[in-house]
């Protein structure tokens, strides 16, 4: 009798201590759910996993600022917000940071959770060079058509100032030329073209295109003047935003030269010649004419520096055929993009479809950039990294 009296009071103690044990974890819990300011019932949380530039603010003050349709997102960097990071709806990686290692990574991962890769430069400028990451990434946030979450640096309007996304069918396009008034504001053009650049050695080799450039121009007597750090021209300050009266008033084009090469990355450097009336002359991985009006540009990776050279000379000698260039604003206005539209990412969040579709980019290094052993080989990762 006396022994069972004593595993009585042993088994009562366990089961008081395991109670309390309860109690203490619920307490927790309930502490923690407090602290979240829940101005919606179904908050979706996502964790910035390393700060993301154009992606800043805590909480939900992006979701409002920017009118979302829906603002039931909330953004943080603290890991520690919740016990287990398995309580996010989502966990963001940025393109730096996934390209640079794979040591700092979630040691916990739940099955509902979306894993989502952002980008905000290009695939070569940023390959991804460790395995760890393929079938890693539920969805993707990039610059790239086929993303998961698409953005773009530019957008194009009509004239009822609708973006008109990706695939614009340019078939309708209709040539008006432009009024006598706008020719005039193009009459005080001297030179022929004009660059500022900032980066002097780039991935995609800009800096020999524009050596080259200079020569086939100069058969011509035609310069090309740089502007920036990287050159011998000044707009007297050192900022490209002081030479935008400059390229106004003085330039025929611009050189709008991506200092990368890469599938459907085309940034807003194009505007810096469309906002200041000089035709751009493009240089990149896009295929341009899904994303700009039709001769509103000339591609120069698509003729060469010879024909990009002679074709500048015959518009600037032929002023009918220079003037073509801007027909195209009797039908469209061509302006900046939010990068990153977290608004976007908060719609994916709230659809019920893609929340529940177990998607995983299996060649993730593959899709991300084609040529990444490659370009990892440049980097020097071989001996880090298995391919």
């Amino acid at each position: 009798m006396a022994r069972l009296t004593k595993y009585l009071k042993f088994l009562f103690h366990v089961i008081i201590l395991v109670l309390i044990n309860y109690f203490i974890k619920n307490q927790k819990h309930i502490k923690i759910e407090k602290r979240i300011e829940r101005y919606i019932p179904d908050m979706k949380h996502i964790l910035m996993w390393t700060k993301l530039s154009n992606v800043e603010v805590e909480g939900q003050r992006y979701f409002i600022t920017h009118n979302c349709h829906l603002i039931n997102c909330y953004f943080t960097s603290n890991r520690s917000f919740f016990m287990d990071l398995r309580y996010f709806d989502a966990i963001v990686f940025n393109v730096q940071d996934v390209s640079r290692q794979s040591s700092d990574l979630p040691e916990v991962r739940s099955i509902v959770q979306k894993y989502i890769f952002a980008a905000n430069d290009s695939s070569d400028n940023y390959p991804v060079c460790s395995p760890v990451y393929d079938y890693y990434f539920n969805w993707t946030w990039t610059y790239k058509r086929d993303s998961s979450i698409p953005y773009k640096f530019i957008s194009v309007y009509n004239i009822h100032n609708e973006e008109l996304g990706n695939n614009i069918l340019w078939d309708n396009f209709e040539t008006v030329p432009v009024s006598k008034q706008f020719k005039s504001s193009l009459s005080s053009k001297s030179a022929a073209a004009a660059i500022y650049l900032d980066k002097c050695i780039t991935s995609g080799k800009r800096e020999i295109f524009l050596k080259n450039l200079k020569i086939c121009l100069a058969t011509y007597n035609l310069t090309l003047d740089v502007f920036g750090p990287c050159g011998t021209m000044k707009c007297g300050r050192t900022s490209l935003k002081s030479c935008y009266y400059r390229i106004r008033t003085t330039y025929y084009f611009y050189l709008a030269l991506e200092d990368s090469i890469a599938d459907d990355y085309i940034t807003k450097t194009v505007l810096f010649g469309y906002n200041n009336l000089a035709v751009p002359v493009v240089l990149g991985g896009a295929e341009y004419n899904r994303f700009l009006p039709p001769y509103s540009y000339i591609d120069a990776k698509l003729l060469g520096e010879e024909l990009t050279a002679k074709l500048m000379y015959e518009a600037i000698q032929n002023k009918t055929k220079y003037y073509e260039f801007f027909n195209w604003r009797n039908h469209y206005t061509i302006k900046e993009s939010n990068v990153l539209d977290a608004c976007s990412l908060c719609q994916f969040l709230n659809n019920e479809g893609w929340l529940k579709t177990g998607t995983v980019y299996t060649t993730f290094r593959n899709w991300w950039n084609p040529f990444y052993t490659e370009r990892c080989h440049r980097f020097g990762l071989t001996a880090k990294f298995q391919f």
